[in-house]
């Protein structure tokens, strides 16, 4: 009778009875109520708020109608000046300013095909788009609070996926969650998930308020109608939708950078410090100091703002017998998400491989 108690017990602890928490399913839910209880999380979400805030806040400021008034007066008179001094000026001085900068422009070409220098402007006033004026565009001033946001966000989304990862090895819950389930990838894969689960929910926080703030700020200030403001230049070429998802897929990746060096460090202090040291020396000094450069492309800030913003610009020094020039390059789209895709895929393969045979103490 006992014997057979025992085949009965034993069969109770096969794989097939495992408890539900140790199955990777299991794992990710118990890991996201745990990421969702911490206290930073909290915090992280007041930071989004108050920014989203602040900037829809600057957004009605600038907005109001009063102050659009009085920009388009500025701007008028400006008109009115730049007319006087262009009626001033004899005919023979001003078609030599624009030879010379039409001059100008040609040697600029040479290394730059795109390079405009505005000489078909130059005895012309400019125009209420090119002074700042348009008409408030709720689409834009999405886009324009996202974007502007989205490396304080990704920041918040990487310090919080750090915390969440470093912080067990610190107190040593890691260890015991290892014996709790000691298959290592299943338990580091999770929290890797959770990390840019949780950065995909910051996003979705993030844009939803950017979307809100901007329905507030354009429903509470329109502007004159006598004003004949022209229409902010629309992005055919880029749905509000597919930028705004470039920005949490962003976000998400900040979280889940953060779970990888996380993994790799095994300390908040130490993830700051890594990314602290990256940001001064790498993206501050070999950015703009070596090569005058040109290694802008192979580093992480550039490549965020090529996929944000399909396509960035950045400015390359070359010295030659005559002097030094910078000129402009164009980093394309498909480049910055490459660039990030790899790195995400190199940064959990290498968190794996060392969470799999690296001791936990």
């Amino acid at each position: 009778m006992s014997q057979h108690a025992l085949v009965r017990d034993d069969r109770r602890t096969s794989p097939a009875m495992r408890p539900r928490g140790t199955t990777f399913t299991g794992l990710v839910g118990v890991e996201l109520r745990r990421l969702w209880w911490r206290r930073l999380a909290r915090m992280v979400l007041v930071a989004i708020v108050l920014f989203v805030g602040f900037a829809s806040f600057t957004a009605f400021q600038d907005s109001r109608p009063a102050t659009i008034a009085q920009r388009v007066a500025d701007y008028n008179r400006m008109v009115t000046d730049m007319k006087q001094q262009l009626d001033a000026m004899p005919a023979a001085e001003r078609q030599a300013q624009l030879d010379d900068c039409r001059k100008q422009q040609a040697q600029a070409r040479a290394s730059d095909p795109s390079a405009d220098l505005g000489c078909d402007q130059m005895n012309r006033p400019p125009t209420l788009s090119q002074f700042g004026l348009v008409n408030t565009s709720r689409t834009e001033m999405t886009r324009s609070i996202a974007r502007d946001g989205v490396y304080l966000f990704g920041f918040l989304a990487f310090l919080l996926g750090a915390s969440f990862v470093a912080a067990e090895f610190a107190s040593g819950a890691m260890g015991t969650w290892l014996t709790f389930c000691p298959q290592r990838l299943r338990v580091a894969a999770s929290k890797l998930v959770v990390a840019a689960l949780g950065g995909l929910g910051l996003g979705a926080v993030a844009v939803g308020l950017a979307a809100l703030g901007a329905f507030v700020v354009t429903t509470l200030n329109r502007p004159e109608a006598s004003l004949n403001l022209p229409e902010a230049a629309a992005t055919p070429d880029d749905p509000l939708s597919l930028a705004l998802l470039r920005v949490v897929v962003v976000i998400a990746l900040g979280g889940l950078g953060g779970a990888v060096l996380g993994l790799l460090a095994r300390a908040t202090a130490g993830v700051i410090g890594i990314v602290a040291g990256y940001a001064v020396l790498v993206e501050g000094f070999i950015a703009n100091g070596v090569q005058g450069g040109a290694l802008q492309p192979w580093l992480v800030r550039l490549n965020v703002d090529a996929f944000v913003g399909k396509g960035a610009t950045y400015f390359v020094e070359s010295c030659g017998p005559d002097g030094c020039q910078g000129r402009s390059m164009s980093l394309a789209y498909t480049h910055g998400w490459v660039y990030l895709l790899v790195l995400s895929v190199v940064g959990v393969a290498a968190a794996l491989a060392v969470f799999r045979r690296r001791d936990v103490g």
